[in-house]
């Protein structure tokens, strides 16, 4: 059996990082989880994951600069942007771009296939 990716999920919401963590996990990938920019820089540094999904909207850090700080220590990680606020994707679109992460974007709230079918998309596109 072939190992799947491995996937760090960064969110400061408690629930959605337990769901998604289930469904992914139940899919057959390796998922970590951080609630903060910070956790998720530091878990990052040792685990360099394949991908990350990280929450644009949170205390600290935002997903912006997670991605910035991810793609300096590990550029060959995949990073997506999830939020429930469109107006704040649109704000930060072109600076999430610009950091290295990629160029599509999850709304919450997601289906259990929408972020399964994301994270498929993306080991396409690695090969």
């Amino acid at each position: 059996m072939t190992t799947k990716a491995s996937i760090l999920v960064v969110d400061d919401s408690e629930v959605f990082l337990r769901g998604w963590c289930v469904t992914l996990e139940n899919a057959g990938y390796q998922v970590k989880i951080a609630s903060t920019g910070e956790e998720a820089i530091n878990m990052a540094k040792d685990e360099k994951p394949d991908i990350v999904i990280t929450d644009l909207v949170m205390p600290g850090m935002n997903g912006v600069e997670v991605c910035e700080r991810i793609k300096k220590m590990s550029p060959e990680t995949e990073v997506v942007l999830i939020s429930g606020y469109p107006e704040e994707i649109k704000k930060h679109q072109k600076d999430f771009i610009r950091a290295g992460g990629r160029d599509e974007f999850l709304r919450k709230p997601l289906f259990e296939e929408e972020i399964i079918e994301a994270v498929e998309k993306i080991m396409m596109d690695r090969k």
